[in-house]
């Protein structure tokens, strides 16, 4: 049998609540606790449920937004959690969020091409040009026009905006 993709057990995630000056934690917000499940190669998984309920919390735990209280995370058999800055940084190139609102997801100062763009800047991944040229290309495997990277998330239409953020 072959391992999952991505196996995950009784993760869970506290938040202190503190008071005074000292900051003393008089008790704990539980935004998820002993969540698990497994997910193996060409598989989906939705996550569903009332605002509020952790599916957020989830996913930034997932991606290593936020390091979980609790519980196991494996990516390929790797703890997650246990990893270095740079695999961090090698995993996060791996990994990634699509949010329900395409608006949050692009920087409304920048064309929507720099914001598809900026993971290949963080990463140190080619020049302007080279990004650019990466840019238009996946703007057309997802349905839009090479053009659209100079417009800003304005000028696209709900569904323009959620292609690009793919």
């Amino acid at each position: 049998m072959t391992e999952s993709m991505l196996a995950v057990r009784g993760l869970t995630k506290h938040y202190p609540i503190t008071e005074g000056l000292l900051k003393r934690e008089v008790g704990r917000v539980r935004a998820v606790d002993g969540v698990s499940f497994s997910l193996n190669r060409g598989e989906t998984l939705g996550v569903v449920g009332e605002s509020g309920c952790g599916k957020s919390t989830v996913a930034s735990l997932l991606v290593g937004l936020e390091s979980p209280t609790g519980g196991d995370l494996r990516f390929d058999g790797e703890d997650v959690t246990d990893f270095s800055e740079a695999e961090r940084r090698r995993f996060r190139r791996e990994v990634g969020i699509v949010f329900q609102d395409p608006g949050g997801s692009l920087d409304p100062r920048l064309s929507v091409g720099r914001s598809v763009a900026e993971p290949l800047v963080v990463h140190g991944i080619g020049d302007r040009e080279s990004r650019r040229e990466r840019a238009a290309d996946l703007f057309e495997r997802v349905g839009l026009e090479r053009e659209d990277v100079d417009r800003y998330p304005h000028e696209l239409s709900g569904g323009q905006k959620q292609r690009a953020a793919l």
